[in-house]
């Protein structure tokens, strides 16, 4: 274990009991938010302490804390994230796409839709964003990307109904921020990393108008305290939410939360895998469609960044015959595939990778080894990305989430070991996002057949029988910005209502999500606030230090 080898990493469980630091910013989770304004305020000149939960490396015991308790749709909020240095970077696929104007329109048929901001100023971070997420600068101009690449390997398919179209994503390496920036933190002068530190409250003024600091626990319960003239909580979708709800000593209702708004909105990507394509003649022709065969695929990689295509709702559409968004992404599967032993086999991976071995359902188990022969051909099938002899391909759709004021983060009756509530998530997709994939899966087959491009199997979708709700461990919306607090919890500079110096970074901030990957808006937006803070820099609370010291031993 490499946890706590530098000056700039302190591994809290070597922390004596009662131990306080001083800092000018205090950064609340070491994920993709938290390690960018590191990596920020370090460049700036600006003292900053991160508290991390987790290790560098990955620890069961560490992320047994992420347990929560559902009440929605199925969800597992123990797989769904990292809680590591890097946070879910550490899990993430590396997908890749900006987020388009629509996205932050406010439009007349999408409940609470539209961002205080305009698109523009997040447009133009996106190429500082990049080059935290390791992708080119290159747009996202199908053609333009496919004249880069083999065209026997890969074709664009000609789409001529105007009502969907081909859309391209990139691929990060993945870029896991934990092990890529390691050694900049390490090496930083203002920036100290605390690992093994779980907030545990943030601490404010009487009149709960100014956060104090951080109260932080090791995982033997001693307990700790940064001293900081800002906060921001950077700690994900759900802790984010949680943590204000636990700072309830001053105010029962928690931080930010005098109008009720704290951890709602909760919004997450739903995924349905509904439907088959058999495509016309020789399935190379879609190959680029495919994610088995274009997943971080070298062979389709320009300028060092690897690309994928996926079949998108236009946005005419759209606003005719007011839909959200969806994409939609095709799977080649061989001839024989058997969908129950390869649920069974990815339940059991999810288990043991995240060493959950009490999550382990015997009649998986069961499954998987009395179906090991046709499991065994299908992963080498993927393997090799046999794309070419495929029979048929899997329909897979993302849809946008509508933001809703019931789907929620909430905290639980059930404590963990620190003492502390769990999360209570109640999440819920409304009628306007089922309706989209319907009429999403309806245009799909209605152009592909009109064209020659392949056949297309709903016999589910026309049945009205939706098969079971996925997500893509997007945890989006539960402190949302607007700028009055009765519908968000951040003004449009992230700052917290109602409090002088509470921040707050990441996607709980996102008032609408478009139904892009929103790893690279995190990063934009986090730049965002960093450049913020930079320039309004001046003494607000209690400190004033010229760098992150402790007043008890390192």
């Amino acid at each position: 274990m490499r946890d706590g080898r530098t000056a700039m990493f302190i591994d809290a469980r070597k922390l004596p009991g009662g131990t306080a630091l001083e800092t000018e910013v205090c950064v609340i989770g070491g994920g993709v938010a938290g390690i960018t304004l590191a990596l920020e305020f370090e460049r700036r000149g600006i003292a900053t302490c991160v508290i991390e939960g987790g290790r560098i490396d990955f620890s069961a015991a560490s992320q047994a804390l992420y347990h929560g308790e559902n009440v929605g749709l199925p969800y597992n909020l123990q797989t769904s994230r990292t809680r590591q240095l890097g946070g879910s970077s550490n899990c993430w696929g590396g997908w890749i796409r900006p987020f388009i104007p629509i996205d932050f329109e406010k439009r007349d048929w999408m409940p609470n839709s539209g961002w205080p901001l305009a698109y523009s100023e997040i447009a133009a971070l996106y190429p500082r964003a990049n080059r935290l997420v390791e992708v080119n600068d290159r747009d996202f101009d199908p053609q333009a990307w496919y004249e880069h690449l083999d065209h026997d390997l890969v074709r664009l398919l000609t789409l001529q109904g105007g009502a969907i179209e081909t859309v391209v994503n990139k691929f990060s390496p993945p870029t896991h921020f934990g092990y890529v920036y390691e050694k900049q933190l390490a090496a930083a002068k203002l920036a100290k990393v605390l690992l093994n530190a779980s907030a545990t409250e943030i601490a404010t003024t009487e009149d709960a108008a100014t956060a104090t600091g951080v109260h932080f626990a090791n995982s033997a319960g001693k307990r700790f305290f940064v001293r900081a003239t800002r906060t921001i909580l950077a700690a994900g979708g759900i802790e984010n939410a949680r943590l204000l709800l636990l700072s309830n000593k001053v105010d029962p209702r928690g931080l930010g939360n005098r109008h009720d708004v704290v951890g709602r909105y909760f919004m997450e990507h739903p995924r349905i895998r509904i439907g088959r394509m058999i495509s016309s003649g020789n399935a190379t022709g879609f190959r680029f469609y495919d994610t088995s065969y274009t997943y971080h695929n070298p062979a389709l990689a320009v300028d060092g960044t690897s690309t994928s295509a996926y079949i998108g709702l236009v946005e005419r559409v759209q606003r005719e015959e007011q839909l959200v968004q969806c994409r939609t992404y095709f799977r080649a599967c061989r001839a024989g595939e058997d969908r129950e032993v390869n649920d069974s086999f990815h339940e059991l991976y999810d288990a043991l990778r995240w060493r959950l071995f009490r999550d382990i359902r015997l009649g998986a188990i069961a499954t998987v080894a009395r179906r090991s022969p046709n499991l065994i051909a299908s992963l080498v099938y993927r393997r090799l990305k046999l794309a070419a002899a495929s029979t048929y391909f899997q329909v897979e759709s993302v849809v946008e989430p509508v933001p809703d004021r019931e789907s929620r983060v909430t905290l639980s009756s059930r404590r963990d070991r620190l003492g502390l509530n769990e999360a209570r998530l109640d999440w819920r997709i409304g009628d306007l996002e089922k309706r989209t994939l319907v009429r999403m899966l309806s245009l799909i087959k209605q152009e592909f057949e009109a064209f020659g491009v392949g056949t297309v199997d709903l016999q589910q979708a026309d049945e009205g029988r939706l098969p079971k709700i996925l997500g893509c461990d997007h945890h989006m919306g539960t402190t949302r910005m607007d700028p009055d607090p009765r519908l968000g919890v951040v003004d449009t500079n992230c700052k917290v209502h109602g409090m002088n110096n509470l921040y707050i970074a990441g996607s709980s901030v996102f008032p609408t999500c478009g139904n892009d990957m929103p790893t690279l808006t995190i990063v934009a937006l986090t730049l965002r606030l960093a450049d913020h803070l930079a320039a309004q820099r001046g003494p607000i609370g209690l400190v004033h230090s010229a760098d992150a010291r402790l007043t008890a031993a390192e």
